[in-house]
This record gives C-alpha cells, sequence and structure tokens, in this order.
C-alpha cells in the first residue's frame, strides 16, 4: 500500500504541536506569531522556489483557498528549500525579541526535520547548508541591533558631565 505523502503544512503543524522550544510559556506567544509570519510568507515568496509541476498545483489549490495553498500542496522538501528566505533581513520580525524568536524556531523546525526523517539530509544539504549560513548572519545582525539599542545615542553625554561652550 502507498503512503500518501506529508504536505508541508502537516509537518509545520505535527512541529507546532510537539515543539517543546514552542511549548515553553516564554515562547509560546511569539511562536504563534512566528507561524503567522511564516504561512504569509509561504504564501508570497515560496512560489521561486517550487518546480514546475509544483507551481501547476499551487495555482489550482488557490482556486480553492489561496491562504495556505503553497503549504498544503507542497512537502517538507519545499518548505526546506524556502525557510532560507524567511531568516533574511526583510522577512525578519520587527522586534529583536520576535525575530530572536524566529531564527530559534527555523533552527528547531529543521533539526526535527532532518531527524523526524520527514527530509532526507543528504538530499537537501545545499538547502541546510544555506539556512544555517543565513541563520548564522541573521543571529549576528540581530546581535549588532541589540548593541546599538544598548549604547548612547551618538553626541549624548554621560550622566553629570556639562556641556561646554566654544571659546
Amino acid at each position: 500500500m502507498d503512503t500518501v505523502p506529508l504536505s508541508a503544512e502537516q509537518v509545520i503543524g505535527v512541529f507546532w504541536a510537539r515543539s517543546r522550544l514552542l511549548q515553553h510559556p516564554a515562547l509560546h506567544a511569539r511562536g504563534r506569531l512566528v507561524r503567522r509570519h511564516l504561512d504569509v510568507y509561504l504564501d508570497t515568496e515560496a512560489e521561486q522556489w517550487l518546480t514546475t509541476p509544483e507551481r501547476a498545483l499551487v495555482e489550482a489549490e488557490r482556486q480553492l483557498d489561496p491562504a495556505g495553498a503553497v503549504a498544503r500542496v507542497t512537502g517538507p522538501e519545499a518548505l526546506v528549500a524556502a525557510l532560507p528566505g524567511f531568516v533574511d533581513a526583510e522577512w525578519l520580525l520587527p522586534s529583536v525579541a520576535d525575530a530572536h524568536a524566529q531564527l530559534l524556531v527555523v533552527d528547531s523546525l529543521v533539526r526535527w526535520l532532518l531527524a523526524s526523517g520527514a527530509v532526507d539530509a543528504g538530499e537537501m544539504s545545499c538547502s541546510v547548508l544555506e539556512i544555517e549560513t543565513r541563520l548564522a548572519r541573521a543571529a549576528a545582525g540581530l546581535d549588532r541591533r541589540r548593541a546599538l539599542s544598548r549604547s548612547d545615542p551618538p553626541g549624548r553625554l554621560p550622566p553629570g558631565a556639562a556641556r561646554r561652550r566654544p571659546r
């Protein structure tokens, strides 16, 4: 008996339901935000990583219900192929804390997809390497944003320092 392949929507749902990371109180609400953001990303950007037959399926599925069409008709491999762009600067959530949660979730999702066997590590090695590279780049960018937000604005004097007038 042939088994029906899992869709990206199904693996995302299972991951979100089972992930210890997302069950942690500190990440629970942010996890929901990341999920909504991922859904929007997949609907608007993931198509560029799809094959021609997958695009045809997505187009047909969009006739029935446009929201979530990509995730419903593609598999976990398409999800992994699309994830590098989800951690690029233009797709990171605006707040540093939310963006950090986004990076944690993507890292955990990819590790889970590999460990569960939902995707083959050998077949998806290039995409996985690309995700790891972009996660590192995004994390470094967040570290810079954190450092800038903690530093004093330029030209600000330390407390108690008087401004000297030029003579």
